[in-house]
């Protein structure tokens, strides 16, 4: 198993260190790294052979677009005009060239595996849990996406799908976990499970204890289905209390797109915190799943915030 943690290309992250000795110190007990790539630079401090995965730049709307509902487009980003810059292009085919760009990113990182988030949402529904698709609907739109840019002939890295709350994978009804399977042609094909995410799905959770015994209930419902279970990205927030706040008084949305994305964003990172998962039975967890990968993925602040959830981690599976 590699162990890896989280940081994207982004200025903000990379200018934590001062150079790839300084990033060294921090690497020091893991195998590398996964990167979230944003086409910046990172050979100042990030060696290219410490890439281990790459997390691909997922739309989080994107289905209304891939079957022409523009409606329903505009309706989420304001404009017509704003639509296609979003998506950089009018067509099915925009969606299929920013998933092969990505892809080329991680196959240029020589990654040994590239993430891709298995959903579909808008800013409403994010805060009030209604959808207007169902799981089907993003399952099977999605294995059309990646089937045109992968073919079954393809290769590269492992394509590991990711859960998350909203409509597409959740890990909570195995026999979607399986439709998505078994619809992408892709031969080297699996999943991220993202601990974090899976608690979403039931907000009653009010520890991590708690967190941990769900977790093993939706293993135990997917059966021999865990077996395709190649990474792990952990963490944990518990915030249902927060979401069902959300969805019985849903706030108001600024009418101006980018004031309304900065909204939705802040209350999107206080549902999904990405904290240290510390409790008892974690490691237990983890061996169950026996990752090929397991990603310390956590929010911070800054570095010594970022160090010390590290830390929290590596100490409570030390502990074990």
């Amino acid at each position: 198993m590699k162990t890896q943690f989280n940081i994207t290309s982004m200025k903000w992250d990379l200018e934590r260190y001062a150079s790839r000795e300084d990033f060294a110190t921090a690497l020091q007990g893991f195998d590398g790294v996964e990167l979230m790539d944003y086409g910046d630079d990172i050979s100042t401090i990030i060696p290219e052979e410490k890439v281990i995965g790459v997390h691909m730049l997922c739309p989080y709307h994107w289905l209304d677009f891939w079957n022409g509902d523009l409606e329903r487009c505009i309706r989420e980003y304001s404009t017509l005009e704003r639509v296609y810059q979003t998506f950089g292009g009018t067509d099915r085919q925009a969606l299929v060239d920013a998933f092969l760009r990505d892809w080329n990113r991680a196959c240029a990182h020589q990654a040994e595996y590239a993430v891709y988030h298995i959903s579909d949402v808008t800013c409403m529904e994010c805060l009030t849990g209604e959808y207007a698709h169902t799981d089907e609907e993003v399952i099977d739109a999605v294995c059309e996406l990646i089937n045109q840019a992968l073919p079954a002939t393809a290769e590269g890295p492992w394509l590991l799908l990711e859960n998350l709350w909203y409509p597409g994978l959740t890990f909570t009804r195995p026999e979607m976990t399986r439709r998505l399977l078994e619809g992408i042609h892709y031969p080297k094909t699996g999943f991220m499970l993202d601990t974090g995410h899976l608690m979403h799905t039931d907000l009653e959770l009010n520890s991590q204890e708690e967190a941990v015994a769900y977790i093993h209930r939706c293993l135990d419902q997917h059966g021999e289905l865990c077996e395709h279970i190649r990474g792990i990205h952990l963490n944990q927030s518990l915030t249902g209390a927060y979401r069902k706040q959300l969805m019985q008084k849903p706030p108001e949305l600024s009418a101006d797109y980018n004031k309304r994305m900065g909204e939705i964003y802040t209350c999107v990172f206080r549902m999904d915190q990405h904290k240290p998962f510390i409790c008892a039975g974690v490691w237990e967890l983890i061996q169950r799943i026996h990752p090929d990968y397991l990603t310390y993925e956590f929010i911070s602040n800054n570095r010594e915030e970022h160090m010390e959830m590290l830390r929290q981690q590596r100490q409570a599976l030390q502990e074990r």
